[in-house]
């Protein structure tokens, strides 16, 4: 993610090496939505503030009102070395201003919507999974394992989110970060029936290199450096994929000039079983790094960083950086291979600081994605209730 910014299934479980395997026939999905796109949004602890008076909830926290336009909410982020009291968030790396029992009470009030929530691990700024490895490695919970199920446990979460990012994710690092996502599954398991591991793929992991061989991607090499095919290199372990829900794709922070975020989505898409929800990624201007500008209509292009001129393989592409081109050319789009799950994802949700000019209007706001993202996924309107629904259920 970088630190400025990664129907219901029912777990089949097999014994293989002495652990147990989540082997999972369909991805996970929300709990009333077997059939719905995915609309994933990130919703940062350091961020969080008072609950606005009008959205309606018992909760004091800013992430109980959150828009049900989302499917998923994914809290950002824990650090991989983990500790948990239950009562603080002291070893956590979460910087919510509430304790626990608050944050506990707004992920209830999402939950009354059908939404689920998760637990981010990693980031940019967080990159020490050595123990947390380990414990994968050595296929049994220790301490980071044991605590990550208990604050998925305490605060009711619907599971936990991969954001592997050591060392930007070099390619040397493929064995930490299969032995992590291990440990992330265990976890996740450990903590009930059904939980989700989704992961936050790298914006070119699954580009093609010499390492990775051409054929994927049509004999095409990718133009970037490092830590380009990570990805693709991690899924050649079929034991990794089986642990795996959701891919949302970092498909940001990689200009106009030679990144396309629809070429990256189709690329993941191909490389993985269709049972996982492939979900393209938005990020709002400025971002990390690279001068994109995400507008939300092909119309609204009308400044250079909304034309993505070229794609991560050199090809020529000299179409809008928009929110409905990503998305009527990416998860929309009928794909062999494709998910009717598959959707979109954005970092983060409370992103709207400095938004830049672009012609005449300005570049996408979080408000204006989640309307126009979610017209064209299908979710509730961005602008519906918020409040507190008695007659709402939460399902495992």
């Amino acid at each position: 993610m970088g630190w400025w910014r990664a129907p219901d299934s029912r777990v089949v479980r097999s014994l293989r090496s002495g652990g147990v395997i989540a082997i999972l026939a369909l991805a996970a999905a929300s709990p009333s939505a077997a059939g719905e796109r995915m609309f994933v949004g990130y919703y940062p602890s350091w961020m969080d503030a008072a609950n606005p008076a009008d959205c309606g909830v018992d909760a004091a926290s800013k992430l109980a009102c959150v828009s049900p336009v989302y499917s998923h909410v994914i809290i950002a982020f824990a650090k991989p070395d983990f500790a948990w009291d239950g009562a603080s968030w002291t070893d956590t790396g979460l910087d919510f201003k509430l304790p626990p029992a608050g944050v506990r009470r707004a992920v209830d009030a999402l939950h009354r919507r059908n939404m689920r929530v998760l637990l981010a691990v990693g980031g940019q700024k967080y990159v020490n999974w050595a123990a947390l490895a380990a414990e994968g490695k050595a296929g049994r919970s220790g301490p980071v394992t044991a605590a990550l199920t208990r604050v998925v446990s305490d605060l009711d979460l619907d599971g936990l989110d991969v954001d592997y990012e050591a060392r930007d994710g070099a390619v040397d690092q493929i064995g930490e970060y299969a032995d992590a996502i291990s440990a992330m599954r265990r976890a996740a398991d450990q903590a009930g029936r059904g939980k989700i591991l989704s992961l936050a793929g790298w914006s070119t992991g699954a580009d093609c290199t010499a390492a990775t061989g051409l054929e994927g991607c049509g004999g095409r090499a990718s133009i970037w450096p490092t830590p380009v095919g990570r990805e693709r290199l991690l899924f050649r372990d079929g034991d990794v994929l089986s642990k795996i829900n959701i891919i949302n794709i970092m498909s940001y922070d990689g200009g106009t000039e030679s990144y396309d975020p629809v070429a990256a989505w189709k690329l993941y898409r191909d490389l993985v079983p269709s049972r996982i929800v492939v979900n393209i990624g938005f990020e709002t201007a400025p971002q990390g790094w690279g001068d994109a500008t995400l507008v939300i209509n092909d119309d609204d292009a009308a400044c250079r960083g909304a034309i993505v001129l070229a794609d991560q393989f050199g090809e020529t592409i000299n179409r809008p950086y928009s929110v409905e081109r990503l998305l009527e050319s990416g998860p929309l789009a009928p794909r062999p291979n494709g998910n009717p799950r598959d959707g979109a994802m954005l970092w983060h949700l409370l992103k709207d600081q400095h938004l830049p000019a672009c012609g005449p209007s300005a570049a996408a706001s979080p408000r204006e994605i989640e309307t126009r993202a979610g017209a064209l996924l299908g979710r509730p309107p961005a602008d519906a209730a918020r409040r507190d629904s008695p007659e709402g259920l939460h399902v495992q």
